[in-house]
């Protein structure tokens, strides 16, 4: 793989150097990604999955039945089904979402929500001087859609660092 949460040693032994340590204490890497990263360079040295050795796994966030996959750009497209299967079976999870490295809230956003359409995304100015998001989505998308309003702001602030709000109209 070409970029790991962690440092490609650390991964390997299961050994942390302290920076990778500090991460893990911090939160800012799980147990979860430090575990997956381990099994996808292992399965990389096998035939069927050497397409890995080109592709970037920047994050996993596991939550609860669905698992969201951060990738490096382009290599959405790269990921088989052989590989989606064997991610399921083996963490056990219902969906995975893939997501392309971004620091952009409209295509998070449009991949966390897929395949329902976002309506618009506006940026407010607020008198602070900060600026947030306002996404709005379909109320009849509502109930086909994996993750609350306040699962999905909490997503994007998360993988974007932009705070957004949503609104189903």
């Amino acid at each position: 793989m070409k970029i790991l949460p962690a440092c490609k040693t650390c991964v390997s032994s299961g050994f942390l150097c302290t920076s990778c340590q500090e991460k893990l204490d911090t939160e800012v890497l799980t147990q979860f990604e430090l575990d997956l990263a381990k099994d996808l360079l292992v399965l990389e040295e096998e035939e069927d999955f050497g397409f890995l050795k080109n592709i970037s796994f920047f994050k996993a966030i596991d939550f609860e039945d669905v698992v969201i996959f951060v990738v490096g750009k382009k290599d959405k497209i790269k990921i088989t089904q052989k590989l989606i299967n064997w991610i399921k079976e083996t963490y056990e999870v219902d969906e995975l979402i893939f997501i392309e490295q971004t620091k952009k809230p409209r295509a998070t956003l449009e991949s966390l929500i897929a395949p329902n359409k976002l309506i618009s995304l506006n940026e407010i100015f607020l008198a602070t001087g900060d600026i947030e998001f306002k996404g709005v989505i379909s109320k009849k998308d509502q109930s086909t859609i994996l993750f609350t309003k306040e699962e999905l702001e909490e997503l994007i602030l998360e993988l974007t660092g932009e705070k957004i709000r949503i609104e189903f109209e």
